[in-house]
């Protein structure tokens, strides 16, 4: 796991870009994550996953399970988080939340495990 900052912010009279993370992505997500409810309660041995926060506050909830290090991570607008491959995860929302999720590779259930 790793607490990421974007690369780049430009901001002029048109408006706002920023650019997140330059990588090989192969999926997209939009999740909708309601206030108090969660997503995950797994890991993957081979996917990594990019989670940036376009609105709301979410926590994520990590245990590396190789290392048996824990920890929580709290995310609001703006900011990402890598979730590498044997980190247990489960992210809940603080508030309503609107999250961009990228996957290295294409979602695959044989990579994803439960504890």
């Amino acid at each position: 796991m790793q607490k990421l900052n974007v690369e780049y912010t430009r901001n002029d009279n048109r408006g706002s870009l920023i650019q997140v993370n330059t990588g090989e992505w192969k999926q997209l997500n939009h999740l909708i994550i309601n206030k108090g409810e969660g997503f995950g309660g797994h890991y993957h041995k081979h996917k990594k996953e990019l989670f940036y926060v376009i609105k709301g506050t979410a926590v994520f909830s990590i245990w590396n399970i190789q290392n048996d290090e824990a920890e929580y991570i709290f995310l609001k607008q703006g900011e990402c988080l890598l979730i590498e491959p044997n980190d247990y995860h489960v992210l809940y929302a603080v508030e309503d939340s609107e999250i961009i999720e990228l996957l290295n590779e294409p979602y695959n259930q044989e990579d994803v495990w439960t504890k």
